[in-house]
């Protein structure tokens, strides 16, 4: 009995999709990290413009002001620094997809050598 539920999961492991990410989430991941790189360029406009605001209020004697753009600054590096990763863990996943295919296809390549070496033994165990 336990051969037999074996042989069925390992037989729908074999059958399931040969490929963990679709043509479709590859295009997805693409336009992603196009994405991103557009919002990075956009953000590091709007950061130099922001640095030069920062120093006519210096010039001006508007510390307080230059104080609280400075906050803004810092806030807008980090999310440009966030997108960054995102645009690298997406590149990432982009580069390793075809490994983790490879190591899965012959993973089941394995599975589906076991049940066919453990099925002869099965026939002798039940007759």
């Amino acid at each position: 009995m336990a051969l037999n539920s074996g042989l069925r999961s390992a037989s729908k492991l074999f059958k399931s999709s040969q490929q963990l990410v679709s043509k479709s989430d590859k295009t997805c991941l693409n336009l992603a990290i196009s994405r991103i790189k557009l919002l990075q360029n956009k953000r590091s406009l709007h950061l130099k413009k922001m640095r030069e605001e920062i120093a006519q209020f210096l010039q001006t004697g508007q510390e307080a002001i230059a104080r609280i753009r400075v906050e803004h600054v810092i806030r807008e590096q980090n999310i440009w620094a966030a997108h960054e990763i995102l645009e690298l863990f997406c590149e990432f996943i982009l580069t390793r997809v075809p490994i983790l295919e490879t190591q899965r296809l012959s993973q089941n390549v394995f599975v589906s050598r076991d049940v066919e070496q453990e099925q002869p033994n099965s026939s002798r165990e039940f007759t």
